[in-house]
Protein backbone atom coordinates (compact mmCIF):
# COMPACT_ATOMS: atom_id res chain seq x y z
CA UNK A 1 0.00 0.00 0.00
CA UNK A 2 2.80 2.41 0.90
CA UNK A 3 4.46 1.50 -2.39
CA UNK A 4 1.29 2.46 -4.30
CA UNK A 5 1.03 5.82 -2.49
CA UNK A 6 4.68 6.57 -3.25
CA UNK A 7 4.19 5.63 -6.89
CA UNK A 8 1.10 7.85 -7.12
CA UNK A 9 3.05 10.78 -5.62
CA UNK A 10 5.88 10.36 -8.12
CA UNK A 11 3.47 10.10 -11.05
CA UNK A 12 1.50 13.18 -9.97
CA UNK A 13 4.74 15.18 -9.60
CA UNK A 14 5.75 14.11 -13.09
CA UNK A 15 2.40 15.08 -14.58
CA UNK A 16 2.39 18.60 -13.10
CA UNK A 17 5.99 19.40 -14.08
CA UNK A 18 5.93 22.17 -16.68
CA UNK A 19 7.11 21.37 -20.19
CA UNK A 20 10.47 22.66 -21.38
CA UNK A 21 8.87 24.59 -24.24
CA UNK A 22 6.74 27.68 -24.71
CA UNK A 23 4.19 28.11 -27.48
CA UNK A 24 3.92 31.22 -29.63
CA UNK A 25 1.18 31.89 -32.16
CA UNK A 26 2.15 33.43 -35.50
CA UNK A 27 0.36 34.75 -38.54
CA UNK A 28 1.34 36.42 -41.79
CA UNK A 29 -0.34 37.59 -44.96
CA UNK A 30 0.67 39.31 -48.15
CA UNK A 31 0.96 38.85 -51.89
CA UNK A 32 3.49 36.84 -53.80
CA UNK A 33 4.34 36.78 -57.49
CA UNK A 34 1.75 34.05 -58.16
CA UNK A 35 -0.91 34.82 -55.56
CA UNK A 36 -1.58 35.20 -51.85
CA UNK A 37 0.89 34.16 -49.16
CA UNK A 38 -0.99 33.54 -45.91
CA UNK A 39 -0.14 31.42 -42.93
CA UNK A 40 -0.84 30.99 -39.25
CA UNK A 41 -0.08 28.51 -36.52
CA UNK A 42 1.91 27.74 -33.40
CA UNK A 43 5.68 27.60 -32.83
CA UNK A 44 6.90 25.40 -29.95
CA UNK A 45 10.06 27.09 -28.69
CA UNK A 46 12.72 25.75 -26.29
CA UNK A 47 12.88 27.63 -22.97
CA UNK A 48 16.67 27.94 -22.93
CA UNK A 49 18.50 30.27 -25.35
CA UNK A 50 20.64 28.79 -28.11
CA UNK A 51 23.64 30.60 -26.56
CA UNK A 52 23.81 31.44 -22.81
CA UNK A 53 22.43 34.92 -22.24
CA UNK A 54 21.34 35.16 -25.85
CA UNK A 55 18.00 36.17 -27.28
CA UNK A 56 17.63 33.38 -29.86
CA UNK A 57 15.54 30.32 -28.92
CA UNK A 58 15.36 27.13 -30.99
CA UNK A 59 11.99 26.38 -32.59
CA UNK A 60 11.36 22.71 -31.82
CA UNK A 61 7.95 22.23 -33.44
CA UNK A 62 5.38 23.87 -35.66
CA UNK A 63 1.73 23.38 -36.55
CA UNK A 64 -0.75 25.40 -38.56
CA UNK A 65 -1.57 26.13 -42.20
CA UNK A 66 -0.02 27.90 -45.20
CA UNK A 67 -2.31 28.94 -48.07
CA UNK A 68 -4.92 26.46 -46.82
CA UNK A 69 -2.53 23.50 -46.61
CA UNK A 70 -1.49 21.94 -43.29
CA UNK A 71 2.05 22.59 -42.09
CA UNK A 72 3.69 19.18 -41.69
CA UNK A 73 6.99 20.05 -39.98
CA UNK A 74 10.16 22.12 -39.77
CA UNK A 75 12.78 22.12 -42.54
CA UNK A 76 16.12 22.91 -40.89
CA UNK A 77 18.55 24.49 -43.32
CA UNK A 78 16.09 25.15 -46.18
CA UNK A 79 17.29 28.41 -47.78
CA UNK A 80 19.73 28.82 -44.86
CA UNK A 81 17.04 28.81 -42.15
CA UNK A 82 18.27 28.40 -38.58
CA UNK A 83 14.72 28.10 -37.12
CA UNK A 84 15.41 30.54 -34.27
CA UNK A 85 12.69 32.49 -32.49
CA UNK A 86 13.33 35.92 -30.96
CA UNK A 87 11.08 37.30 -28.23
CA UNK A 88 10.02 40.66 -29.57
CA UNK A 89 9.92 42.19 -33.02
CA UNK A 90 11.22 40.90 -35.37
CA UNK A 91 10.49 37.39 -34.11
CA UNK A 92 12.67 35.69 -36.78
CA UNK A 93 16.01 36.81 -38.19
CA UNK A 94 17.31 37.08 -41.77
CA UNK A 95 17.83 33.29 -41.87
CA UNK A 96 14.23 32.70 -40.83
CA UNK A 97 12.17 29.63 -40.13
CA UNK A 98 11.44 26.99 -42.77
CA UNK A 99 8.67 24.41 -42.90
CA UNK A 100 6.95 22.01 -45.27
CA UNK A 101 3.26 21.69 -46.11
CA UNK A 102 0.94 18.83 -47.03
CA UNK A 103 0.67 20.35 -50.53
CA UNK A 104 4.41 19.71 -51.07
CA UNK A 105 5.59 23.30 -50.65
CA UNK A 106 8.74 24.24 -48.80
CA UNK A 107 8.33 27.65 -47.15
CA UNK A 108 10.82 30.08 -45.60
CA UNK A 109 9.56 33.02 -43.46
CA UNK A 110 12.32 35.53 -42.73
CA UNK A 111 12.90 39.07 -41.54
CA UNK A 112 13.87 41.07 -44.63
CA UNK A 113 15.16 44.24 -42.93
CA UNK A 114 15.47 46.21 -39.72
CA UNK A 115 12.19 48.04 -40.41
CA UNK A 116 10.11 44.96 -39.55
CA UNK A 117 9.32 43.74 -43.06
CA UNK A 118 9.03 40.01 -43.49
CA UNK A 119 9.42 37.94 -46.64
CA UNK A 120 8.12 34.51 -47.64
CA UNK A 121 9.99 32.39 -50.19
CA UNK A 122 8.66 29.04 -51.36
CA UNK A 123 9.66 26.09 -53.48
CA UNK A 124 8.09 25.57 -56.03
CA UNK A 125 8.99 29.21 -56.48
CA UNK A 126 6.96 32.09 -55.14
CA UNK A 127 8.12 35.09 -53.18
CA UNK A 128 6.69 38.21 -51.62
CA UNK A 129 6.59 40.61 -48.69
CA UNK A 130 4.14 39.86 -45.89
CA UNK A 131 2.90 41.47 -42.71
CA UNK A 132 3.68 39.14 -39.81
CA UNK A 133 3.06 39.01 -36.08
CA UNK A 134 3.66 36.65 -33.19
CA UNK A 135 2.68 36.45 -29.52
CA UNK A 136 3.00 34.03 -26.64
CA UNK A 137 0.13 31.59 -26.16
CA UNK A 138 -1.21 31.87 -22.63
CA UNK A 139 -1.58 28.57 -20.80
CA UNK A 140 -5.10 27.66 -19.78
CA UNK A 141 -5.85 27.81 -16.06
CA UNK A 142 -8.44 25.31 -14.80
CA UNK A 143 -11.64 26.76 -13.34
CA UNK A 144 -12.47 26.17 -9.65
CA UNK A 145 -15.06 23.51 -10.53
CA UNK A 146 -12.42 21.63 -12.50
CA UNK A 147 -10.07 21.75 -9.51
CA UNK A 148 -12.89 20.48 -7.27
CA UNK A 149 -13.62 17.57 -9.61
CA UNK A 150 -9.92 16.66 -9.74
CA UNK A 151 -9.65 16.71 -5.92
CA UNK A 152 -12.83 14.63 -5.52
CA UNK A 153 -11.56 12.18 -8.15
CA UNK A 154 -8.22 11.76 -6.38
CA UNK A 155 -10.08 11.24 -3.11
CA UNK A 156 -12.24 8.53 -4.68
CA UNK A 157 -9.17 6.83 -6.14
CA UNK A 158 -7.51 6.91 -2.71
CA UNK A 159 -10.63 5.44 -1.07
CA UNK A 160 -10.81 2.69 -3.68
CA UNK A 161 -7.13 1.87 -3.16
CA UNK A 162 -7.61 1.76 0.60
CA UNK A 163 -10.64 -0.50 0.30
CA UNK A 164 -8.88 -2.77 -2.19
CA UNK A 165 -6.13 -3.34 0.37
CA UNK A 166 -8.52 -5.18 2.72
CA UNK A 167 -8.44 -8.94 2.45
CA UNK A 168 -11.64 -10.78 1.78
CA UNK A 169 -12.08 -14.43 2.55
CA UNK A 170 -13.93 -16.68 0.15
CA UNK A 171 -15.43 -19.90 1.45
CA UNK A 172 -16.57 -22.71 -0.77
CA UNK A 173 -19.28 -25.08 0.34
CA UNK A 174 -19.16 -28.55 -1.12
CA UNK A 175 -22.30 -30.65 -1.09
Amino acid sequence: MKYMIGLAAVLSATIVTPAAATDYSFSFSGSGIFGPLTGSGIFSVADTPVMPGGSAFQITGISGAFNGSAITGLLPGFLGANNYYYKGNPFVDASGVSFSTAAGKSVNLLNQSSNGQYRVNTAPFDSGFVTASSSQVQAAVPEPTTWAMMIIGMGLIGAAMRRAGRKTRIRYAFA
